[in-house]
């Protein structure tokens, strides 16, 4: 299910985070919550694969001057942003809470081998490239539609 509310709420956060208008507290006071309850697994994934591994949780962090995000991070920002402005579900595999918690102690009895491994399975199940998206094709289709520029003319 495609919640577009949600996805219009995260992508702001995800713009204002990503240019350094707002801190990691703030993104996740003011988005966090909404993202985690949110119906649609999309909007869920971005924010847990993806926004929240840009900023540590012990420390509130502006990307912004000497913090600024690198341009490869930024990008991936984009497409994730890009992504949650179409329509297309989210594809990827997604584990129940119950299942990452039977992997926990295999996790810690293998020194983390066991959590690389399912980390490898898991990028192997699409386009690890294009993430969100699940294939090169759904990626470029969404490059031809830009989201942003729709009404802009040369």
């Amino acid at each position: 299910m495609i919640d577009r509310q949600a996805r219009s709420q995260l992508v702001e956060g995800l713009r204002h985070l990503g240019n350094g208008r707002i801190t990691s507290g703030e993104f996740e006071g003011r988005y966090g919550q909404a993202a985690i309850r949110c119906v649609d697994p999309g909007v869920r994934a971005v924010f847990w694969r993806g926004a929240w591994m840009l900023y540590s949780d012990f420390a509130e962090t502006r990307f912004a001057g000497p913090r600024r995000l690198p341009r490869e991070t930024r990008r991936h920002i984009a497409r994730w942003i890009m992504f949650l402005k179409t329509d297309r579900p989210y594809e990827w595999p997604l584990p129940n809470w119950w299942t990452n918690l039977a992997w926990l102690p295999v996790h810690l009895g293998t020194l983390g081998f066991s959590a690389r491994f399912r980390a490898r399975r898991w990028r192997a199940s699409g386009e690890f490239a294009v993430w969100p998206f699940l294939k090169w094709s759904d990626y470029r289709a969404a490059l031809r539609t830009p989201v942003y520029l729709r009404g802009m003319r040369n």
